[in-house]
């Protein structure tokens, strides 16, 4: 053991290993309380200042909640040592100033006996308010030459602190002391930053913060990042920061605040390493709203500098790039964000405004552009605007963001779906997308697209799993990708993991209307035809149908397939298909949808005239799939099938 043990009352201090115990009993004591007992202990009978034990403890220039920060220090530090704030046995406070360590301190002088040794066995502690460095060395000499003084570690506790801050402070403080350098942080999730404005109406403010910090902590390609859709299922939760960690499959929790209050913000963050629930780093920032983006950056960096993660010279410099300083600009970037992460119609259509509005207020503000790209390609997947209307767009908006900043993941990954669903440009998507993940491993999306929109178009199925994988690495709670990671293990006819897959995907949320759908076309593929009939009830009760127009839907199922068997039941598919089709009223339907109804029931000829119209309309997102959509299989040896690939420039 390599420093002295410390008796006060009936507590053993081992400040060498950082453990504190009472009657021979360890006591469970958290970092920072424990930090600050090792202070007032060091400085025995005099006045330790609140400034001191912030600079100390959080490092200068931290602009974190101080007051509420070293209350709650003190107040965990009482309830360990039993002490009684209004008759204080061992630290008593100096109202306005800060606090003292009253209890007299002995050094323990054979430290392995002491700490195994019975209360009654130790000796007694002295009267003296604190010892000299003198008395601490003769009494270490004479019980235990192999041990070094605590007066050494007392002695040089003074010039650490004066010439060491912060961090750097903790650091040296730790390896001194024998308690190791702080852990090191390989992978992290951005809780949802909580609004402190008491304004419901600026949760997307927050929101919108919590999504920026995420994309600038991706950049570093060492660390991985959770993506912020599988983190937003905490927000306003109260699990412990283990449980989220461990439900995410990180090892490092970032969570904070943001407040704006006029034209000032102002963000709190602090760093988790949640294994062993320490605090590693604390820090509050204030700006003028023209300066949030360059703050966000600052953010970052300072959070990846503690992580100890790696990031090249071109990641540091882009943190430091303000993309705009335009408030109204940054603000309207926030709110489409904030729309688009809803994955509505409603949602979809609303970001488009916002992210217009943000480039109205700042043309330059490459960010938003690649927001708008994002948007109308979204607005394509739910069927708000056909491909013809919402495609060209994309590009337009794509390109201008990769104009004014090549460097933009997000807008490389929008550019490549357009390549691949729009234009068939398969190699130059596959270009977008590998230049998507180079930029930005931790950009959950781009690995989703280049698995859907490439590699499964291509047939490389085992890749489009691979890819998948990496996807829900990053974004393990997302409902979306753990269902279309079912739908890729069904292209590629594993049905054995693709079921396993939908069943999880429901075990996340059985209130998830897709997952249902999804699984109940497994089903069917495998001819189980009355499970497929339940599971395509449950999703239409979920998307809002009454229970009266869910069970004759099911039943006119269940009628159709006990007359005719299995055609029975693709043509009754077909009937519904057909009505949907012409009830879709402002929405686009896919004509590949009725293709898909005709070739299951058996009409050849009407397939393919569905399927060179979704051809003509460009529905990418479907047809570039057809070779693997278990619907088509009777097509398959048509030459007009192998027609159609070749001309997508697709494998048959």
């Amino acid at each position: 053991m390599s420093a002295s043990h410390l008796r006060f009352g009936d507590f053993v201090l081992d400040v060498a290993r950082y453990e504190l115990a009472r009657n021979a009993r360890p006591i469970k004591l958290e970092r920072i309380p424990m930090e600050l007992l090792v202070l007032l202990v060091d400085r025995r009978g005099q006045l330790v200042t609140r400034k001191e034990i912030l600079e100390t403890l959080w490092g200068k220039d931290v602009f974190l909640d101080a007051d509420n920060s070293i209350n709650t220090a003190i107040s965990k530090l009482r309830l360990a040592l039993k002490d009684d704030a209004e008759a204080p046995a061992f630290i008593k406070t100096v109202p306005g100033k800060g606090y003292r360590f009253i209890c007299s301190i002995a050094v323990l002088p054979d430290a392995e006996d002491a700490i195994e040794a019975p209360p009654e066995k130790l000796p007694a502690p002295r009267d003296a308010a604190y010892l000299d460095t003198t008395t601490m060395k003769t009494e270490a000499a004479a019980n235990n030459e192999r041990r070094r003084s605590w007066a050494l570690i007392v002695a040089g506790g003074a010039i650490l602190a004066a010439v060491l801050a912060g961090w750097g402070w903790r650091d040296s403080i730790r390896r001194a002391i024998g308690f190791g350098p702080p852990p090191v942080i390989r992978s992290l999730a951005v809780l949802p930053l909580e609004n402190l404005t008491g304004d419901p109406a600026e949760e997307y403010f927050a929101d919108g913060m919590t999504d920026v910090l995420t994309t600038d902590l991706a950049a570093a390609g060492s660390l991985r990042v959770v993506s912020r859709t599988s983190v937003m299922h905490f927000k306003g939760t109260r699990k412990s920061v283990q449980q989220i960690a461990k439900e995410l499959g990180v090892d490092g929790i970032v969570e904070g605040s943001v407040m704006r209050s006029g034209n000032r913000v102002r963000i709190t963050s602090q760093v988790i390493y949640a294994p062993s629930d320490e605090h590693l780093w604390a820090k509050s920032y204030e700006r003028e709203m023209n300066d949030v983006v360059a703050l966000q950056g600052e953010v970052a960096q300072a959070i990846a500098a503690e992580v100890r993660a790696t990031l090249t010279p071109a990641q540091l410099t882009r943190l430091g790039i303000s993309a705009t300083t335009n408030p109204g600009a940054y603000d309207a970037y926030l709110r489409g964000r904030y729309y688009w992460n809803q994955r509505t119609p409603a949602g979809a259509k609303k970001s488009i405004e916002a992210f217009e509005e943000s480039i109205e207020k700042d043309p330059k503000f490459a960010a938003a552009y690649a927001g708008l790209a994002d948007a109308y390609n979204f607005c394509n997947f739910l069927g708000v605007l056909a491909p013809k209307e919402s495609a060209p767009k994309a590009r337009v908006a794509a390109a201008k963001a990769l104009e004014l900043d090549p460097q933009l993941a997000d807008a490389h990954a929008a550019l490549g779906l357009v390549l691949s669903h729009y234009d068939f440009d398969f190699p130059g998507a596959q270009r977008e997308f590998l230049r998507a993940i180079e930029l930005n491993p931790n950009y959950s999306t781009a690995h989703l697209f280049y698995s859907g929109a490439y590699l499964t178009p291509m047939g490389r199925h085992q890749e489009a799993i691979a890819e998948m994988k990496k996807a829900l690495e990053l974004d393990p709670l997302s409902l979306s990708l753990n269902n279309i990671m079912g739908k890729t293990y069904h292209w590629a006819g594993d049905y054995e993991r693709s079921e396993a897959q939908f069943k999880h995907t429901i075990e996340l949320d059985p209130t998830f209307p897709l997952a249902h759908f999804f699984y109940a076309s497994l089903l069917e593929d495998t001819e189980r035809f009355e499970d497929a009939i339940r599971e395509r009830q449950r999703g239409a009760l979920l998307l809002g149908a009454s229970i009266q127009e869910a069970e004759a839907e099911a039943e006119g199922f269940l009628r159709a397939y006990q007359s005719r068997g299995t055609r029975g039941y693709w043509e009754r598919r077909l009937e519904g298909t057909l009505q949907d089709e012409k009830v879709a009223g402002t929405q686009y339907y896919e004509a590949l949808a009725v293709a898909g109804a005709y070739a299951r029931a058996g009409d050849k000829e009407r397939a393919f005239q569905w399927i060179e119209k979704s051809y003509q309309n460009r529905e990418g997102q479907a047809i570039t799939l057809l070779r693997w959509l278990p619907d088509f299989k009777s097509l398959h040896t048509d030459p007009r099938f192998a027609d159609l690939l070749a001309r997508m420039g697709l494998p048959n």
